[in-house]
């Protein structure tokens, strides 16, 4: 086996095509957090291998592994959306300590998330979609408590009555009702086929932003993204974006919990990540429920780095329109990081 080979077979790397000078792998961007260096945004990824609540089926423990490898085989450029990732900087914060309790696990998770430098843009891989709830938790702690918006992409409403002693992924939007302000929300793709109308009923009459697959293709992606984006910022001091991948249509995406069969396809979630991203409000985004071992051909996770590629392909582009100083728009902070 020749050197080279060897390398690849222990470590995962990919074997260009073609030598071409002109490419710059991430997996060759890697570098610890540097304040004082040249690179601007620096993503700094925090993997979260946590799975003990997930819904159906368990295996999204191994989606950080399994999206980052992925995200290793792309260019620093985002042909798609014509954005070069050459100037931004890339840390890995490595994985949250998961243990055997719950609640430990979970405040590893939001002491991890409060951590993040101020100059770091974080970006969090999970695991199932219960991580979210400590996650905001350290967003906001890391916002200083301030009041923030928060954006989902998700099938599910996610918000069930919790039952102690049996903890899952699904009741997360209600557990977090202590520290958010319900008409700050907005819900993106809802459409799973196990809720009665009283979910939809309950989450308009606290004033949450609904918007279900048909809503969006009927009235517009830009259109509906607008007003998201407009509901979460109005009085608030930047967003918690998180897509769960079971949004996108299990033809896209097999390899996850829950699969959607009358899902989002998986260019409209791509772009819309885009979008919400470049209006410059998102100061913590989390993409959760990718499983390697129910997926085809890494098809999911692929789709998983691709929806990150586009994440920080909005970032850039933000950055390139107002520089790195946060600034004052409308009702919220505009703050990438």
């Amino acid at each position: 086996m020749l050197d080279r080979e060897r390398q690849v077979a222990v470590t995962g790397d990919h074997i260009p095509v073609v030598r071409d000078e002109t490419v710059t792998w991430i997996k060759d961007k890697w570098a610890p957090p540097d304040e004082d260096g040249p690179s601007d945004p620096v993503f700094g990824f925090l993997s979260v291998p946590f799975d003990f609540a997930v819904s159906h089926r368990p295996g999204c423990r191994f989606g950080p592994e399994s999206i980052l490898a992925a995200l290793n085989g792309y260019t620093a450029y985002c042909a798609d959306k014509r954005v070069s990732l050459e100037r931004a900087g890339f840390a890995n914060f490595g994985a949250v300590d998961i243990v055997r309790s719950f609640e430990q696990s979970y405040q590893n998770i939001r002491n991890e998330v409060a951590a993040f430098p101020n100059h770091i843009s974080p970006i969090i891989l999970g695991g199932d979609h219960s991580i979210s709830d400590p996650c905001v938790r350290g967003a906001i702690d890391r916002n200083g408590g301030r009041c923030m918006g928060l954006l989902v992409i998700d099938a599910h409403f996610d918000s069930r009555e919790p039952i102690p002693g049996k903890e899952h992924s699904g009741h997360w939007m209600h557990t977090l009702g202590d520290v958010i302000d319900y008409s700050k929300v907005a819900q993106l793709g809802i459409n799973a086929p196990i809720y009665s109308e009283a979910y939809m009923q309950a989450a308009q009459t606290r004033g949450v932003y609904v918007a279900t697959p048909y809503d969006i293709r009927t009235s517009g992606q830009r259109a509906v993204v607008e007003e998201a984006i407009a509901h979460v910022t109005a009085g608030t001091d930047g967003v918690y974006l998180t897509v769960d991948i079971d949004a996108v249509d299990q033809a896209f995406a097999p390899g996850t919990s829950v699969p959607n069969p009358c899902g989002l396809l998986a260019h409209e979630v791509v772009d819309m990540v885009y979008e919400i991203a470049a209006s410059g409000y998102v100061r913590v985004f989390d993409l959760t429920e990718v499983s390697p071992p129910l997926d085809r051909d890494g098809m999911t996770s692929q789709l998983a780095a691709g929806i990150v590629m586009n994440y920080m392909a909005g970032v850039v582009q933000y950055r390139a329109r107002t520089g790195p100083v946060l600034q004052e728009r409308g009702g919220a902070r505009a703050a990438n990081g």
